[in-house]
């Protein structure tokens, strides 16, 4: 049986690629790292505008990333009072993990999924990779809902590609 997911591509702003681009080579520690995603969800494609980074009291471990609450709190107030971006998933490294959501990442995305105050439909993960080192990641997005990750398109958008 297939599973549509609500999200079918996600779009990456130059913008929040570049922030993601340059907080992969904090992997180069040995350490995860990541953050959260901001923009909007319209007729199936999640617009990621901001990407945000770790934030100084974030949890980074070999198998394991703990964005620091505080900072992507405010990362989200500043993004929508800005344009209304809202939080739309997070991002992070896997250093020897293939780039699919782990088990844990699932049991993450369920929790957000499940909490009616987040007002989720689907969770965009977006996990990067070295290729082979970590300044030149790769990433690939996923559309987490329901009890499904599915793998979707990531497009790199210029500013004159976004829908206004």
């Amino acid at each position: 049986m297939t599973v549509e997911s609500p999200v079918q591509r996600v779009h990456v702003t130059a913008a929040a690629h570049a922030v993601i681009r340059q907080e992969c080579t904090r992997s180069q520690d040995g350490n995860e790292t990541g953050g959260i995603l901001l923009g909007h969800v319209h007729d199936g494609v999640a617009e990621i505008r901001v990407a945000g980074g770790p934030g100084p009291t974030a949890v980074r471990q070999p198998a394991f990333f703990l964005r620091d609450l505080g900072h992507a709190q405010q990362l989200a107030h500043d993004a929508f009072t800005r344009d209304g971006s809202i939080w739309v998933g997070e991002w992070h490294t896997h250093l020897a993990a293939a780039p699919v959501p782990s088990e844990r990442d699932l049991a993450t995305y369920a929790r957000l999924l499940a909490d009616p105050d987040l007002g989720f439909e689907t969770v965009v993960a977006i996990i990067a990779v070295a290729n082979p080192q970590w300044e030149r990641p790769a990433a690939y997005a996923w559309a987490c809902f329901g009890n499904h990750a599915v793998a979707v398109p990531l497009v790199l958008v210029t500013d004159d590609q976004r829908p206004t």
